[in-house]
């Protein structure tokens, strides 16, 4: 990963920064869900974040727009947007997330390094091939997030339908580089 992509930790913020600066800006950190909402950003289109500590270490983020990355969440930042696309990376990264966590040490609190994560494998199939499989994927994300949409159990099927899809779309064959055709 360290040759297509820079990893980089979120600035320091307290709980009570955020309550003393009430704002619209989500403040994305160690959770499945923002910490608070503050008045300023430290971030702009850089969407993907990987959790570095904590019960959801490895959880795989994607925040589009303006928001505030705290100290417990990697942004995980595409060096050359002509070979690789952040929704194509973002999507693999979440398809491997189990792996990603097993990069992680579990000596008291779990923690997972940069260097650690700089080390993991990337393909970099073909732009048309990926944005096929995003396209592909994006389809899915959208009928698998709108639990509106039908019944429970359609709703999980299409979710298990999307996550056997995402597995085959994003298998390959990762050669020394970390390319792949």
């Amino acid at each position: 990963m360290r040759e297509i992509c820079e990893i980089k930790t979120g600035d320091a913020i307290s709980k009570i920064n955020i309550q003393n600066n009430i704002g619209i800006y989500p403040v994305i950190n160690s959770g499945k869900e923002p910490l608070g909402f503050i008045n300023r950003y430290n971030v702009e289109n850089d969407p993907i974040g990987v959790t570095s500590r904590g019960a959801n270490v490895g959880y795989i983020t994607w925040h589009e727009g303006k928001y505030f990355r705290g100290p417990l969440n990697y942004s995980v930042t595409i060096k050359d947007d002509g070979k690789l696309t952040k929704r194509f990376l973002y999507f693999y990264l979440l398809s491997n997330q189990s792996g990603i966590r097993k990069l992680a040490t579990h000596h008291g609190i779990p923690a997972l390094n940069a260097s650690s994560l700089s080390k993991f494998k990337i393909p970099i199939p073909s732009m048309e091939k990926q944005n096929h499989i995003v396209s592909i994927l994006d389809k899915f994300s959208i009928l698998t997030e709108d639990i509106s949409v039908g019944l429970p159990a359609e709703h999980n099927a299409r979710r298990k339908q999307y996550e056997h899809y995402r597995g085959k779309l994003l298998k390959f064959k990762i050669l020394g580089g970390g390319n792949s055709n």
